[in-house]
């Protein structure tokens, strides 16, 4: 079940957890570094392609500042002791063309991956779907078992990428 709260922000209850879906801002950078900070090692790997520890102030800076039209985020919140806490983000930016972005969706160990992701690329697609934005697509390791799981969930189309047979493109319509 979810509400809309206001026009970005929807409250949706996901078994026991209330959780916020809503556009990522420059004031999350604190709660987008915890994020990527607790992520496993094997999570960091699959999102980043490489074992980072933590974000620069540089990525911080990036990620956590869209435009809103050709970078894009939206973050999944729970409250806890009183304090926001990340728990995944769909984004998308630039592409090969005008119509297209690429997106990339994480969610914290610990929380279920299909569900919360699932909520989050609809958010996404509704949003690029208004910005005249056609297709997102996602580029991936071949060997992300969790993403080929919610290809397959959400209809993706999927095909190993030209140049470099590791990594799996999955498109969806917006």
């Amino acid at each position: 079940m979810s509400e809309v709260i206001n026009k970005d922000h929807t409250l949706v209850q996901l078994g026991n957890l209330a959780i916020t879906i809503r556009p990522i801002t420059p004031d999350d950078k604190d709660i987008e570094a915890a994020f990527v900070h607790d992520l496993s090692m094997q999570t960091k790997y699959e999102r980043f392609f490489e074992g980072i520890k933590d974000l620069s102030p540089y990525m911080l800076k990036k990620l956590c500042e869209v435009d809103g039209v050709n970078t894009m985020a939206f973050v999944a919140t729970i409250n806890v002791d009183g304090a926001e806490k990340e728990i995944g983000v769909c984004r998308y930016a630039l592409d090969k063309t005008p119509s297209e972005r690429e997106m990339a969706v994480t969610v914290a160990d610990n929380y279920p991956f299909e569900e919360i992701a699932s909520l989050l690329i609809d958010k996404i697609r509704a949003h690029a779907k208004q910005n005249n934005i056609k297709r997102l697509n996602a580029i991936e390791l071949s060997s992300n078992y969790r993403m080929l799981q919610l290809a397959k969930h959400l209809g993706m189309t999927s095909k190993i990428a030209p140049t470099d047979s590791t990594l799996v493109v999955y498109s969806i319509n917006a």
